[in-house]
């Protein structure tokens, strides 16, 4: 393993790490709410809970594409860094309907 190897490996590991970090805080609904939907300027603020939950689950998955990264590194494997073909569109489509559901769910509370 080369040295330009070890230093990709090294940071994947800790972006994984610190995604995981603010997933598992997010889903317990603890520190800043990292959700950029969330409306800030609205009189009755809606509950924060499905905002963390969406970040933290959102999070968790970059988490694992980062490990699938580093392990693709790690074993010189190209299949392993086809798995993101099916991660991302996993991220991206449940970003997408999470935020679908919270708009629905915002529209019919007023």
């Amino acid at each position: 393993m080369t040295g330009t190897e070890i230093v990709i490996l090294v940071i994947l590991i800790l972006h994984a790490a610190a995604a995981f970090v603010l997933g598992g805080l997010q889903l317990t609904g603890r520190g800043p709410l990292l959700n950029s939907q969330y409306p800030a300027e609205q009189a009755p603020k809606p509950d924060p809970k499905p905002y963390y939950r969406q970040s933290g689950i959102i999070l968790l998955l970059v988490g694992v594409m980062m490990l699938v990264n580093a392990a693709a590194v790690f074993l010189h494997s190209s299949r392993l860094t086809l798995a993101n073909a099916v991660i991302i569109p996993v991220i991206v489509i449940y970003t997408i309907v999470s935020t679908a559901a919270m708009t629905n769910q915002s529209s019919h509370r007023r």
